[in-house]
C-alpha cells in the first residue's frame, strides 16, 4: 500500500477499474488475491518488480486475456512513482516479452495506453522503436475510467520471433 499512497493517479492509470468513491485497499487485496487464483488456472500472468537488495515493491507487469481490439492477451506494468523515469520498465519488459515469446502459445498481445499519460505513452513507444514496429500504428480503444468514457491508443504486438535490438 505505500507504493500506491506515493502517488494515487498513477494507481488509477494502471488500475481504471479501481472505485474512488470506495476504499481503496480491500480492492487491491481482492485484486491480488483474484490475481493468484487466476494464476493458478493459467488465466493471468503478474511478475512483481521488486529492488534487489531490499526487496521493496516498485512495480508489477501482467498479462491476461482481457483485450479490447481482438489481440490474443493484454499486457499492462506500472511503476511505482519514486521508479519512475529510472527505466525500469525498458529494462523488465523486454524480459517478459521474450518469455512470452518462447512459452506463451498466443500470437498477438495488446498493449491499451491511454495517450494523456505521458510515461506510459512513452514507454510503450520505446518497446513499439526496439521491435522495429510503426509507433503510429494503433487502433482506438473507448474505455470507461472512472464513470467516463476515455480514448486509448491499442498497440499491437505479435509475439512469434520477438525480436529485440
Amino acid at each position: 500500500m505505500n507504493a500506491i499512497n506515493e502517488k494515487p493517479e498513477d494507481l488509477m492509470n494502471a488500475m481504471p477499474w479501481v472505485n474512488t468513491s470506495r476504499k481503496i485497499r480491500p480492492q487491491i487485496i481482492n485484486f491480488v488475491l483474484e490475481s493468484e487464483i487466476q494464476s493458478d488456472c493459467g488465466e493471468i500472468n503478474l511478475w512483481s518488480i521488486k529492488k534487489t537488495d531490499t526487496n521493496e515493491l516498485i512495480g508489477l507487469i501482467g498479462v491476461d486475456n482481457m483485450t479490447h481490439q481482438g489481440g490474443d492477451l493484454n499486457f499492462g506494468y506500472w511503476v511505482k512513482y519514486s521508479f519512475q523515469k529510472r527505466g525500469v520498465a525498458s529494462k523488465v519488459i523486454p524480459e517478459v516479452l521474450k518469455w512470452l515469446s518462447k512459452f506463451h502459445n498466443s500470437k498477438t498481445l495488446e498493449i491499451t495506453v491511454n495517450p494523456d499519460n505521458i510515461s506510459g505513452l512513452a514507454t510503450c513507444k520505446y518497446i513499439i522503436r526496439k521491435m522495429k514496429l510503426d509507433e503510429n500504428s494503433f487502433e482506438e480503444t473507448i474505455l470507461l475510467h472512472h464513470n467516463k468514457k476515455v480514448l486509448y491508443h491499442t498497440y499491437m504486438f505479435p509475439l512469434k520471433n520477438i525480436y529485440w535490438g
